[in-house]
This record gives C-alpha cells, sequence and structure tokens, in this order.
C-alpha cells in the first residue's frame, strides 16, 4: 500500500529533526540581533524617575528594532520603542523610550501590583542571565507606574506572577508617548559565576487600542516552541562575579479571632506571632531560604469556583512566599511536586543551585497538618484528615545539548495520632525532555511510591492517616508537542499504577490510563479575524487492568480573535462519557460550550461570559446504596461572568459569578453558585484599600440549601516586595441558612526587609 503524503512529510521532518539534533545545529535564536550595554562610569549613578535625561543614557547604545507579534505576526509596527540598557557593580538598568502618535490614548489606570495586564498600555522586561531559554524572570510597569513581576518557564511556557523580586521602576508620559526605566539588582537575578555565560534580554510593549497589539524586540515566530525561545544575547555587559548578600524580612502578625459555631458558646483568641524568612546568597549560582513559624494566612482569598459536581480534586494556585523561590525548577513533565500539598509549614528549609548545566532545589520542612490528604482513585479522588508530618522533595536537572534529564525524590512522614503511628509516602522518579528541534520535543517521566500512610475510619466518621502494610505503585509518561506555523499537535499516554500515590505532588486518579491527543489548525489575517484556529481534542481515561472505560470525550471547536480585544470560542460536546462507580453506567453527556472575552467599551477593559448547556452527569445522584452513586444523566446548564469595570479611574470593581443547574426529575433539581465582588480603592500607586464579598450555596431541591459565604476588608501598603503592610477584617460563615456557623477575624500584619529598614536611619 502506498503510504499517505501527509504521513511521508510527518516522517521525513522527525528524520530531519534527529539528525538536526545529532549535529547540535544552532537554534534560530542563536542569530539574533544582540542588544549592547554600557557601563557607568565612577561616581556615576541613575535616579529612577522615569525619564532618560540622565547623560548616562544619552551614551548608552540605541535599540529601535521592533516586531509586531499580536494581533497580525509580522506585520510593521505603528508604534515605535527605544531600548537601552547600563550596569554597575550593584544592578542592571534599562530605560525604554515607548512612542505614541496619540499619546492623550494610552491607557494608564492604576493597578495593584502584579494586575498589570493586557488591557493596559505597559513595558516588560524578561532577562534570562543563565543564558539558556529554559526560564526568564520578567518585570512590568504600566504607563501609570504600576508595577508587576513572576517568571516564564519554557518547559511548560507559562507566566507566573506568584514569584515577587526586588526591582525599581518609573514612568514619565510627555508629548511622545512615555518613557519607563527598570533597576533590577543582581540580587533579584539569578545567574552563574562562568564568565562565558550569555545573559539575554528581551523587552515587550503592549498597547491596548481598538486592537490589543503585542511588540516584541524579536521577530519571534508561529512555530516556536516557547515565548522565550527568541530571546537576545546582551553584549557588552560584564556581570559580577561575585554577588553575595544576606537578606533578613521578620514579619509581625497581631490577630484576634472569634468562633461562633451553630448551637455552641463562642470562642475568642488573641495571637502575636513573629516569623522570620531569610535568604543568603553564598555564591551566584547558590541560594538558601529558611522559614521558621511562617504566617501563611490568605491575605487574598482564593476565587470561589464551582466544586460539587465533581468527583476529583481542584488544583490550586501557589502563593505563599517561601515557596516561590525556585517554582521553574520544580516543574517536571507531570506535577509531580505540588507545594500547595503542604497545608502549614512550623519551619522550613531550601537550597537551590542554578548552573550553567546543572540545576537543582531541595526542601524539608515540618507541617503541622490539619489539612487533607488526596487519595487517587479510578474514579475519583478521597480525602483523609493529614497529621502532622516532615516533609522532604528535592528536584534536580542536568542539560546535556538538547536533551535535560531530570530526577525527584522526596517522602513524607506523619506523625502518630491517639497513639497509632501514622506511616509514610516515598516516591523517586526520573525524566527527561529532548528538544529534538526548535518545533519539536519529547517529554517522558517515570516514578515509583512507596505507602504505608492509609486511610482510614476513626471513631467519629472521619478519615485519617494510620500505618499499614507497605504498598507499592508506579506512573510512567510519555508526550510529544510538535509545533509548526500551521498547525500544533500534542500527544501523550499517562500510566497510574492502582498503588501509586504520591503525597507531595498533584495525582487525582490511580490505577488507570489515560491517552490525550490534541490538534490544531490555525489561519492568521482572515478576514476580519486577526486568529483564527479550529482544533480536535481527544481524551480516553481506562482502568489499566480491564480497560473499562472511566471517561473519554472528543470535541471539535474553534477559537478566534478580532478588534477590541475579542477573544470567542465555540465547542461541541457531541459525546463524552463518564462513569461515576466501577459497577455504574457509562453516561454519555452532550453539550456546547460558548465563551467570549472583549472590551466592550473603556470602562469595561475585561468582559467575559461563558455558557454551556446540553446534557450532563449529575453525580451524586441514584444512589444504589448510602454514599454510593452512580450518576445520573439531565438536561442542565452551566454559566458565568467575570466583568472588570473602572467606573472611576481609581476604582476598581470586578464581579464574578457562576452557576450550575441540572434538572434532575427524581433526585430534585440541583443548583450551585459561586460568586464574588472585587472592588478596590487606589489611593496611590502604592496602597489601596481592598473589599472582597464571596458567597457560594449548594441546594438539592428538597433538602435544604447549604451556603458559605466571607468577607474581607484590607488596607496595603508596598513600599517593596520586601516591606509590605495589612490590616484588615474578614468575616465567614458556613451551612444553613438559619444555622451558620460563623467566624471573624481582625489582624494586622507587617513584614519589613532589615536592609531597607536600616537605610531609613
Amino acid at each position: 500500500m502506498t503510504e499517505p503524503r501527509r504521513g511521508r512529510r510527518r516522517r521525513a521532518v522527525l528524520s530531519a529533526a534527529c539528525i538536526a539534533a545529532a549535529l547540535h545545529l544552532p537554534a534560530p535564536a542563536s542569530a539574533q540581533q544582540p542588544i549592547m550595554a554600557a557601563r557607568l562610569q565612577p561616581g556615576e549613578s541613575i535616579e529612577i524617575d522615569g525619564t532618560l535625561s540622565h547623560p548616562a543614557w544619552q551614551r548608552a547604545p540605541v535599540f529601535e528594532r521592533s516586531h509586531e507579534i499580536e494581533p497580525v505576526r509580522g506585520r510593521t509596527p505603528t508604534h515605535g520603542m527605544q531600548v537601552r540598557v547600563l550596569y554597575d557593580e550593584q544592578a542592571l538598568y534599562v530605560g525604554v523610550r515607548a512612542f505614541d502618535p496619540e499619546p492623550q490614548r494610552l491607557r494608564a489606570p492604576l493597578v495593584r501590583h502584579d494586575q498589570v495586564l493586557r488591557t493596559q498600555d505597559f513595558v516588560v522586561l524578561y532577562i534570562d542571565p543563565i543564558g539558556a531559554r529554559q526560564a526568564a524572570q520578567f518585570f512590568r510597569v504600566g504607563a501609570s507606574g504600576s508595577t508587576g513581576d513572576g517568571l516564564h518557564t519554557a518547559a511548560n511556557d507559562s507566566e507566573d506572577f506568584a514569584p515577587d523580586f526586588d526591582f525599581d521602576s518609573a514612568t514619565g508620559r510627555d508629548g511622545q508617548g512615555y518613557t519607563a526605566v527598570f533597576r533590577v539588582p543582581y540580587s533579584s537575578l539569578r545567574y552563574t559565576s562562568a564568565p562565558q555565560q550569555q545573559w539575554r534580554l528581551m523587552v515587550g510593549r503592549r498597547i491596548p487600542r481598538e486592537e490589543v497589539v503585542l511588540n516584541l524586540t524579536v521577530p519571534l515566530p508561529q512555530e516556536a516552541l516557547s515565548f522565550i525561545d527568541w530571546m537576545q544575547p546582551l553584549q557588552g555587559f560584564e556581570p559580577p562575579v561575585r554577588d553575595a548578600f544576606v537578606q533578613l524580612r521578620p514579619t509581625l502578625t497581631l490577630r484576634r479571632t472569634e468562633q461562633r459555631p451553630h448551637g455552641e458558646p463562642r470562642s475568642h483568641d488573641n495571637q502575636t506571632r513573629l516569623s522570620v524568612d531569610a535568604k543568603w546568597r553564598p555564591l551566584p549560582e547558590l541560594v538558601f531560604d529558611a522559614t521558621l513559624n511562617p504566617d501563611f494566612s490568605q491575605v487574598a482569598l482564593d476565587t470561589p469556583q464551582l466544586s460539587r459536581n465533581t468527583r476529583f480534586a481542584l488544583f490550586l494556585t501557589e502563593k505563599r512566599p517561601f515557596f516561590l523561590e525556585s517554582t521553574d525548577l520544580l516543574v517536571s513533565p507531570t506535577d509531580a511536586l505540588y507545594t500547595r500539598a503542604l497545608s502549614d509549614p512550623r519551619w522550613g528549609l531550601r537550597a537551590t543551585w542554578r548552573g550553567a548545566s546543572l540545576t537543582g532545589a531541595g526542601l524539608a520542612l515540618h507541617d503541622k497538618g490539619a489539612g487533607l490528604t488526596p487519595i487517587p482513585g479510578a474514579y475519583g479522588t478521597g480525602f483523609a484528615l493529614q497529621p502532622a508530618n516532615d516533609a522532604l522533595m528535592t528536584r534536580a536537572q542536568l542539560r546535556l545539548g538538547t536533551l535535560t534529564l531530570g530526577g525527584i525524590a522526596g517522602g513524607r512522614r506523619y506523625e502518630a495520632e491517639a497513639g497509632s503511628a501514622a506511616g509514610d509516602n516515598q516516591v523517586a522518579g526520573l525524566d527527561a525532555h529532548w528538544r529534538v528541534t526548535d518545533t519539536l520535543r519529547l517529554k517522558a517521566q517515570a516514578m515509583a511510591s512507596r505507602t504505608t500512610a492509609h486511610p482510614t475510619l476513626l471513631d467519629d466518621g472521619a478519615e485519617s492517616l494510620r500505618e499499614g502494610p507497605s504498598r507499592r505503585g508506579g506512573l510512567a509518561y510519555v508526550g510529544l508537542y510538535w509545533r509548526t506555523g500551521r498547525s500544533d499537535t500534542d500527544l501523550s499516554v499517562l500510566e497510574v499504577s492502582e498503588g501509586f500515590r504520591n503525597d507531595l505532588g498533584f495525582v487525582s486518579q490511580a490505577g488507570v490510563r489515560e491517552l490525550q491527543a490534541r490538534q490544531s489548525l490555525q489561519w492568521f489575517g482572515l478576514g476580519p479575524f486577526n486568529q483564527f484556529h479550529l482544533y480536535l481534542n481527544a481524551d480516553r481515561v481506562e482502568e489499566r487492568e480491564s480497560r473499562r472505560a472511566v471517561s473519554q470525550k472528543w470535541v471539535p471547536g474553534l477559537w478566534l480573535a478580532t478588534s477590541r480585544n475579542t477573544e470567542a470560542t465555540l465547542e461541541l460536546y457531541p459525546d463524552e462519557k463518564s462513569r461515576v462507580q466501577p459497577d455504574g453506567p457509562l453516561h454519555a453527556a452532550r453539550y456546547v460550550h460558548v465563551s467570549v472575552l472583549s472590551t466592550p467599551v473603556a470602562w469595561v477593559p475585561q468582559a467575559e461570559a461563558w455558557f454551556d448547556s446540553g446534557r450532563f452527569v449529575d453525580v451524586s445522584a441514584q444512589e444504589t446504596a448510602p454514599g454510593h452513586p452512580v450518576g445520573r444523566m439531565v438536561r442542565g446548564r452551566k454559566w458565568g461572568l467575570d466583568l472588570q469595570t473602572r467606573l472611576l479611574p481609581r476604582l476598581e470593581l470586578q464581579p464574578r459569578v457562576e452557576r450550575l443547574v441540572l434538572d434532575n426529575p427524581v433526585e430534585g433539581r440541583y443548583r450551585e453558585t459561586a460568586a464574588q465582588l472585587l472592588a478596590i480603592v487606589h489611593l496611590t500607586a502604592r496602597q489601596s484599600l481592598r473589599l472582597i464579598l464571596q458567597r457560594g450555596s449548594f441546594e438539592r431541591e428538597g433538602q435544604g440549601e447549604e451556603v458559605e459565604t466571607a468577607q474581607s476588608f484590607t488596607y496595603t501598603w508596598r513600599r517593596s516586595a520586601g516591606t509590605v503592610l495589612y490590616l484588615g477584617a474578614t468575616r465567614g460563615s458556613v451551612g444553613l441558612p438559619h444555622a451558620p456557623s460563623r467566624s471573624s477575624e481582625l489582624f494586622a500584619k507587617l513584614q519589613f526587609d532589615l536592609s531597607e529598614w536600616a537605610g531609613w536611619w
């Protein structure tokens, strides 16, 4: 039989890819035009005032080339940009002139830190001091002077705003547009002392008008595997050989809490809590972190979400400062390390090494527990009360050209409770990431676990971990991602044995085999659409032993982008099958999903709405025995709305609501709602008042309504990443409307950097 033309072409591409990798052909990024830097003269100092008036800026080489990436890749930019770079023994300075023929149209509202987004004019600086284009720290400043920062990781091509780095920035506006100036101290950057190491840089600019434009200093091609693939060399720059430092950040928290359980007496508690975070960098490559008695109480509440009509654990984003130093180093082909699994550490130690070819991170801590440990199963995630425990997680990677080898090892040993040993969980594994070509990558991971901590039913009906027989398990993953200028292909296979458990990672299912396939085709500048994507996603999860389907679906869809920051998605779910219990039926859901994101008017920078309608599985319905539902197919609808509004220049209002209704004629109609109102008054660029109102409710018709509410009011003063003051109050309730259990809290929390505090005197 003659081989299909498409198959021959793909095989030829793969063969060429392997040859290119074997020959170590240079990446296209290696040919990028460098950005030149100039050293400050002895005695010169740059004031970060948002202008480029200092004589040193006039001596600095000017880089003027920019490229439009969005909405039309390759189109000649209509808004020019100039970049200048200076440096001295302490810091890197970057000055950007952002030209605008209509400066009165600049969108420059004051926003919270890390909320400098695509609906505002801003400049962003990406720095990769290692030069491997595996990760880049980014720093944003809006035309208003508002700031944001974080870490971009190439392995999953994602931006994480949670890490905060010390940097200074300022902007200034004039008749030509605006200027942005950054000062990034070397103490905030992670680099090596290797003299041959090549620092890399990239500067971007967002311009939201009728269309949201993104310009970069590099011509990033559509087929690039990562947004940071084409970062430019920084030349004429001599980084410091050694920049050791010690950083101490104590935090003082005063808290008064009141608990009012329904039908029980009130209780009060006053707390004074002193915690300390320390950072020591003896070498550019090596950083030690320590935390003692940290206060990880959420100053910002997690956004509520619909969670009742699901069988699996929900993934939560890490926000706690101690865990953010090495988030990119913990990334692996699967979610093998998940720091939100650690509930409330009493103390913690971490070491991070970032070398030219070897990187690694290790964490050791004592967790006070009191959280929930997920117990993965084929048909759902169970939970057990988590005793106090000691935890260790380590991750290392070695780069060998286009091949990166990694390893993970760790475990948790749970403390005995009520005279019973609680057991432990240990995991170890290897992984590999092979960048075959600049458009093709392969990923693989294999892990093994040993567990003696098993869920046990206690006398009060709750489940907790208790020591039992040793149980072993394994996990294996293989994935391929291939990208061209017109298509994306993503294929993966994941196998998790029934006995596998990773209490340091995020594993919601065990005893299953999961197969995923993603294929998309893309067009650009097609009629009124800047981008137009057609795609097909297919998933199947099955029991490993019986090959019985747990869930499977195929989803054709389209995504398009057009003017006014508008994106729209249409997906069809013609046959989404799922099974709630091993002996239950295989339900077939059928529904349509529509979502739209846009900037309808100037005072609504972003509006997002989504709607699902069709036949769904009511997961908790049709019980064959108490506590053993098998689900029922019913008609239903799910919708949501998220509005960001600026009715006044200093006032942000963001209402958000999600609602699910299932019309079950047998067990009764199911209703679930998750709603939040966020209101922020920006007093200055560093001070704000924030109000959060949240309400979640669940009701099965005829069985009463359960309601959970939360209110939070907070004043924030942010001097820097290391010095922040919070004053606030929270209140919450949970239970039936006529019989809720209530709680309230008043708090004052001051974190200060001793090096900054010493400078005030």
